[in-house]
């Protein structure tokens, strides 16, 4: 994320274009020999974290990950810290949904600090907005019980928030912004499974959240307060993966595999939005309007880990500058791009740009 100085100075902004210089830290590997043998998988089986069960029922529905040549296992958690624990720990291989920001802050509590090393896990492909469009997933909205209007109104109030996620570090984006501390409101810690009920029911004033988990507070009269492209905060999220598992010749290969499969879901996304649609309401048992909200969002572009690095940075130091964290992170440290020509190959081959911006229409 970039820090824009001249347009607000309190503002985080990330950068969506390509990095124009090598990184000399994020780990890449060499592209595979041409006639290389394909190596055995079918004892190997990778399990996949997600908060929630939004992933597995799309992933399911598209048919991309039915005859993959190993197994795979889902867990399911209720908070990105217990995803980054299973994921340090070895329980996980690969996870989704978490920001740069989560690991950041897993990071920054590291002693000693994580290298690119020691890093215990690393993102090895990124999702981010299109910034041709003005769809912002990440808001802040008030509580019809709290008859809050303005975020101003909310000194003192019941602010919910999921701690480490990226609507925390949002939540903490708007407290700068307004010359607060966080004893300025009272702080809700909630997480995947009651945040929604936590809005609805009046347990908090104001909570930050995404918008596709809106539809049935808005119809109660929750009102949106504003966005992160308001506060100049753009939230990358995507994949990330234990290091060890990484490193291990055999899965390894099957989450190179897996990465390129994640690819060509964004892609199926796009393409398929009544089937996708479909699964969200069979799976979560959201009504068709609300899995049409959650599609129009999830429309996201898959990138390198590299393409982040340099904003990755900027977040670290505005976070360590501002107190969010106790120490300065090395941000590529948590980067790994192995994938870059696994991931560039799969979005050129399936038109995805093209593809993504046909769906707008």
């Amino acid at each position: 994320m970039t820090i824009d100085f001249q347009r607000r100075n309190w503002c985080v902004r990330a950068a969506m274009a390509p990095m124009l210089y090598t990184l000399s830290h994020v780990a890449t590997a060499a592209p595979p020999t041409p006639g290389q043998a394909v190596p055995d998988l079918s004892q190997v089986t990778i399990t996949v974290g997600q908060q929630g069960g939004d992933t597995q029922f799309g992933f399911l529905a598209s048919g991309l990950f039915d005859q993959t040549p190993y197994q795979i296992k889902w867990a399911t958690f209720q908070s990105p810290t217990a995803t980054v624990n299973a994921l340090a720990s070895g329980h996980v291989d690969i996870a989704n949904g978490l920001s740069q920001w989560t690991a950041i802050q897993s990071a920054s509590a590291a002693t000693p600090p994580w290298t690119p090393g020691t890093a215990p896990y690393k993102t090895v492909l990124v999702t981010g907005p299109d910034g041709s469009v003005a769809l912002d997933r990440f808001v802040m909205v008030a509580s019809r019980a709290s008859g809050i209007t303005n975020i101003l109104q909310s000194k003192g109030k019941r602010w919910g928030i999921i701690l480490g996620s990226s609507l925390n570090l949002f939540a903490y984006v708007v407290l700068h912004k307004l010359g607060w501390s966080k004893e300025d409101v009272q702080i809700v810690n909630l997480d995947s499974t009651n945040q929604v009920l936590a809005l609805e029911t009046g347990r908090v004033d104001v909570s930050f959240t995404v918008t596709d988990n809106l539809p049935a507070a808005i119809q109660q009269g929750a009102r949106v307060l504003g966005t992160a492209h308001d506060y100049g905060l753009t939230v990358f999220t995507g994949f990330v993966a234990n290091t060890d598992s990484l490193d291990d010749p055999l899965k390894g290969k099957a989450i190179e595999d897996f990465v390129r499969r994640l690819v060509l879901y964004q892609n199926w996304l796009v393409l398929h939005p009544k089937e996708a649609q479909d699964a969200l309401v069979r799976g979560l048992h959201l009504t068709p309007a609300q899995a049409a909200l959650v599609w129009n969002y999830t429309r996201l572009i898959p990138e390198a880990p590299a393409n982040i690095v340099n904003s990755s940075q900027q977040l670290t130091d505005f976070a360590f500058s501002t107190a969010l964290i106790r120490q300065r992170v090395e941000a590529a440290a948590l980067l790994d791009n192995r994938f870059a020509e696994v991931i560039r190959q799969a979005v050129d081959t399936s038109n995805f740009a093209a593809n993504l911006k046909a769906s707008y229409r």
